[in-house]
């Protein structure tokens, strides 16, 4: 692939945008220029996150940026938003985004928390598009190229429920899932870590952060995690690496200027995903009894997964005056990935399959950048807070997908039967197979958004409109024959509207309308592009912050509405198909507080009624009136965690929660159930500066998931695509701070 070059209109925009804020005016040329401009000092914080929330100490966050793209309360903003803090990460020991959101209403792991590869997610009955500090990441034509973010480098995760078009363009109806990286902090912050867990998995890493120089207008930070260890499945091992550096200054109290950069490098043996299984051995028993959990069913010398990504980017922030200020966010990100696997193509009796062998690397680069003006005014009686932007996405992407080479004995006759319950592995020399399809893509996305948010006393408005344009050049090549290039030029207005009403007692009730836009990335099964989707969803609801208190809880309904779904293909799910129109209506509720600084507790549910109205082609499957796949109608979790204050123990601390996730179907002809699972976590952390003040700044924890270690099934597509949910997980870990 030729090396990427950002288009003239990206080009042309960033250089537009980012001349006033790199170099504003000074006072002698204002004065020159007739001005009286003033510009009123701010202090800039490092330990501020981008949602507002003080980093260290909150567990139910306040505030938030992605409901808005502006600081906005969370209690104002007129649509669901869940925020997992570094906080509530590190008491539940989460280490990835599965277990990050594990507790979050309306959102389903599609495959477990045992996949080393990706994080793959449906909120609301839909797949979520995935953003890194408002910018969205890479995805490919066929979704393998996608960076598995590192959550160690995580200040917080936020969900927005719903079609969010109108701000970010390219999203599900379902909503988004917005991570937000640590950057420098104004205070001096060191942190080491080392743990040892189930599988021998060895973690250890760092995260230094503070001013470089006296004055402070130089700041750093610089976050580190090497990792090395098994996984629940023998033969797939899990080797990481991953380097953060993040470097900020600080010319003025209105200029801010940040450059940070990321690494990570995923290397694993044995394929790096949970082994495609049968529905015979999983979900019920063979003769022989139940698949074990740790099987695999590939082979060790051929399976292999490695991911490569980077990441380039900067912020910059200049404030004016006490109207108006501007942000310009850009990155550009590389991800490549090699994925080698053999899997089961099909069982020849109950117990022995015949698998094949196949390859499917893909290579995606994607540059991005956003532009926002923010003006801050009263007119009349009201307060208005006008954000204006421009942003403009481009990625190249790049798949190859061998031909299947169904394995066969070493002598060449016959099919290498492979007994799922006693497998033998390395007889067989398999090599990569030939090229079978290439998928060249290229997308380009131009968006302007207009949006206002209005207090009138207590009430508050939201009125927000989005322009697309959206690209998406498609060429397949394949060894059959049939090659084929596919254009897709669309552009449209999206938006949202919403009204919250604010009470002294802290209750808020609010509606909203909202719809979305996404041109999907990837291909059908024949090569075809996927279509543009469209959404459009009506919420309700009422959230509630008590003065004084570090809580939140929001309870809402909503009805969402979509066109061109897209799902896995039903003859082969390693595809993708759309299948036309379906409807979402649900409830959400979720609880976050800080009861006292002992005691924090979460609670969530979320009842899901998701049904295919409409499909594309012809209905021979029945499908009309089917549930999506992966969308449980019921779902429930509570977290609690206490830390004596006092006494001989005083430091220590126990958590304790527990998921519920009702039946659900992996497929769309819902053939094949998931049964009800309830899973139990617990937690002990110690302060280990009570005991001395030696170890002052030391602490230790051990964190366990699914605490009874429960045998359930993650995920079933097929008849021969099930995946064993994690087994019990153990975490030992040992931190200073200081």
């Amino acid at each position: 692939m030729a090396p990427f070059a950002p288009a003239p209109l990206a080009a042309a925009l960033a250089l537009a945008c980012a001349l006033p804020v790199l170099f504003p005016l000074d006072a002698a040329a204002q004065a020159a220029a007739g001005s009286t401009m003033q510009l009123a000092p701010i202090v800039v914080r490092g330990d501020i996150t981008a949602g507002g929330d003080t980093a260290g100490d909150m567990f139910a966050a306040t505030r938030s940026r992605s409901g808005s793209k502006t600081d906005s309360a969370l209690i104002e903003t007129p649509q669901t938003i869940n925020v997992i803090t570094r906080n509530e990460m590190d008491q539940r020991g989460a280490t990835s985004l599965v277990q990050a959101v594990r507790y979050t209403p309306g959102v389903i792991a599609q495959y477990g928390d045992n996949d080393v590869r990706y994080d793959w997610l449906t909120v609301r009955g839909f797949r979520p598009a995935r953003y890194l500090d408002g910018l969205l990441l890479p995805f490919g034509a066929r979704g393998y190229s996608q960076p598995r973010i590192e959550t160690y480098g995580l200040e917080r995760v936020e969900i927005l429920k719903g079609p969010s078009s109108g701000l970010f363009g390219q999203t599900t109806p379902g909503g988004l899932v917005n991570m937000t990286s640590k950057r420098p902090t104004a205070d001096r912050t060191n942190e080491v870590f080392a743990s040892y867990g189930s599988f021998d998995q060895v973690q250890t890493g760092f995260d230094f952060s503070g001013p470089a120089d006296e004055e402070g207008k130089f700041l750093y930070r610089l976050t580190g995690v090497g990792r090395t260890g098994n996984t629940q499945f023998q033969h797939v091992d899990d080797d990481r690496a991953f380097i953060a550096p993040s470097f900020t200054w600080q010319p003025s109290a209105n200029t801010s200027i940040n450059i940070s950069a990321q690494y990570q490098k995923i290397d694993s043996k044995g394929g790096g995903g949970g082994p495609v299984l049968p529905y015979a051995g999983t979900m019920i028993p063979t003769a022989a009894g139940y698949i074990p959990r740790d099987r695999f069913v590939g082979d060790p010398d051929y399976d292999r997964f490695k991911n490569e990504t980077t990441m380039f980017g900067y912020t910059v922030d200049h404030r004016f005056n006490d109207t108006w200020s501007v942000k310009q966010t850009a990155r550009y990100t590389h991800v490549d990935t090699d994925s080698r696997r053999v899997q089961i193509g099909q069982m020849a009796t109950p117990t022995q399959a015949v698998r094949y062998a196949w390859a499917f690397p893909e290579d995606a680069r994607t540059f991005q950048i956003d532009n926002q003006a923010t003006a801050r005014f009263d007119l009349g009686g009201s307060k208005h807070t006008v954000l204006v932007g421009t942003d403009y996405l481009h990625e190249t992407s790049r798949f190859t997908e061998s031909q299947l080479n169904i394995l066969r004995n070493p002598a060449g006759t016959g099919f290498a039967l492979f007994d799922v319950y006693r497998p033998v592995y390395g007889n067989l020399n398999i090599q990569v197979p030939p090229d079978g399809l290439r998928i060249n893509q290229s997308r380009d996305q131009l968006g302007v958004y207009l949006q206002d948010q209005i207090d009138l006393g207590r009430l508050r408005l939201t009125l927000g409109a989005r322009q697309d344009w959206a690209d998406t050049d498609t060429n397949t090549w394949r060894a059959a024959g049939a090659n084929d290039d596919n254009k897709i030029r669309d552009n449209r207005l999206t938006g949202r509207v919403g009204a919250t009403y604010l009470y002294d007692n802290g209750l808020a009730p609010y509606v909203s309308y909202s719809t979305s836009f996404q041109p999907t990335a990837g291909t059908t099964r024949t090569g075809a592009a996927l279509k543009p989707t469209t959404g459009e969803q009506i919420e309700a609801g009422i959230k509630y912050q008590p003065e004084g208190q570090a809580s939140f809880v929001s309870f809402s309904g909503f009805e969402i509405v979509q066109n061109n779904v897209s799902a896995p293909d039903p003859v082969s799910t390693n595809f993708t198909v759309q299948t036309g129109r379906v409807r979402v209506r649900g409830l959400e509720l979720e609880g976050k507080a800080q009861l006292s600084k002992a005691w924090s507790v979460i609670a969530s549910y979320a009842f899901t009624d998701s049904e295919i109205t409409k499909t594309n082609a012809t209905d021979s499957a029945g499908q009309v009136g089917n549930q999506l796949a992966f969308v449980p109608r019921h779902q429930a979790a509570l977290w609690t965690h206490y830390a004596l204050q006092s006494g001989p123990l005083a430091g220590l601390g126990a958590g304790v929660g527990a998921t519920y996730r009702g039946s659900n179907y992996g497929d769309l002809n819902n053939r094949f159930a998931m049964k009800p699972v309830t899973l139990v976590d617990a937690a002990l952390d110690y302060d280990l500066g009570r005991l001395s003040d030696s170890l002052r700044g030391a602490s230790a924890a051990f964190n366990v998931s699914n605490l009874f270690d429960r045998r359930y099934v993650a995920s079933c597509l097929s008849a021969i695509g099930c995946y064993w949910g994690s087994e019990r997980t153990m975490m030992a870990t040992v931190r200073y701070r200081w």
